[in-house]
């Protein structure tokens, strides 16, 4: 017996990329497209009773922002995650979606396989954002940090990014191996990984050298 589809809706005022996720997502295995709308009010029109695991919205929408959408679907269906979609790489924006309940922020030239991949780890307990994205965020929560910290942070993949700002806010190996259902055995292997681009030795090191703003 086939597993039952995920439930997901999308929110596009482009009407090529709008055709684009629907083929793509029409013939997936994994998902099955349920609501399309080009506006947030068409989306909130539209959508009754339907279960909706997952939506992808857009965020430079005519009328009510893909934020706004992000407000009212998390008020209506906690449950269903929420990640945005866009062209835009505004750390404003960012953070408010994030704010909005967001689980995730892809930017469009993210090809579509790597969509789905990325959905899935959402649906999973994840959260996902593009590399750039993610690098913006450290740098958000680290707003004094210099360019070399910048620049050595280039050399991290999206995770380690996402480890490296738990370790910053104090969180045990354990907390973050729950967090991305892996082994505290495979955290130390990130660190040590992390250790070695960043050119340290020791989390006290990473904690005074590069420590948050108080």
């Amino acid at each position: 017996m086939r597993p039952e589809k995920y439930k997901l809706a999308v929110i596009e005022d482009n009407e090529i990329i709008l055709d684009s996720l629907v083929e793509f997502f029409g013939a997936s295995d994994r998902f099955d497209l349920i609501l399309m709308a080009g506006s947030s009010e068409q989306f909130m029109d539209s959508w009754k009773e339907q279960r909706i695991d997952l939506l992808l919205c857009d965020i430079g929408l005519p009328g009510k922002s893909g934020i706004e959408a992000a407000w009212f679907v998390k008020r209506r269906s906690v449950s269903t995650q929420v990640v945005m979609y866009t062209v835009f790489d505004d750390k404003e924006a960012i953070f408010q979606a994030l704010c909005a309940g967001a689980s995730g922020y892809l930017l469009k030239n993210t090809p579509l396989m790597q969509v789905e991949d990325r959905l899935m780890e959402v649906l999973n307990g994840g959260s996902v954002m593009s590399p750039h994205v993610a690098r913006m965020v450290i740098g958000h929560f680290n707003p004094h940090l210099d360019k070399a910290y910048v620049t050595e942070t280039e050399r991290l993949t999206p995770r380690e990014i996402e480890i490296v700002s738990m370790l910053q806010n104090g969180d045990s190996y354990k907390v973050v191996a729950e967090k991305f259902f892996i082994s505290v055995d495979t955290v130390k292997f990130h660190i040590r990984n992390i250790y070695g681009k960043l050119q340290i030795n020791s989390r006290a090191e990473l904690m005074n050298k590069y420590k948050r703003p108080m």
